[in-house]
């Protein structure tokens, strides 16, 4: 279980950008992170910190609970694949 989190969170916040039809410079902009950063982040080669989480959330105008409940279920998702 080494990576998938980090995967898994990745691939959620570029689920929730998407669905909110924002580029990564336009939520990067958003968070106060770099474009870079955050394209790292969606692809897991970034792990985020606690403060990133959180601007994250806030700029995907979600909750930082919010995403770990997608993490958790993403997770599940690929436990059963």
């Amino acid at each position: 279980m080494s990576g998938e989190p980090i995967k898994a969170f990745g691939l959620v916040i570029k689920e929730m950008r998407k669905k909110r039809k924002v580029s990564q410079e336009v939520l990067s902009e958003e968070a106060g992170l770099d474009r870079t950063f955050l394209s790292q982040l969606e692809t897991g080669r970034k792990q985020p910190s606690l403060l990133t989480i959180f601007q994250l959330a806030a700029a995907l105008q979600t909750n930082a609970s919010e995403l770990f409940v997608q993490v958790e279920h993403k997770l599940r998702e690929q436990d059963a694949h």
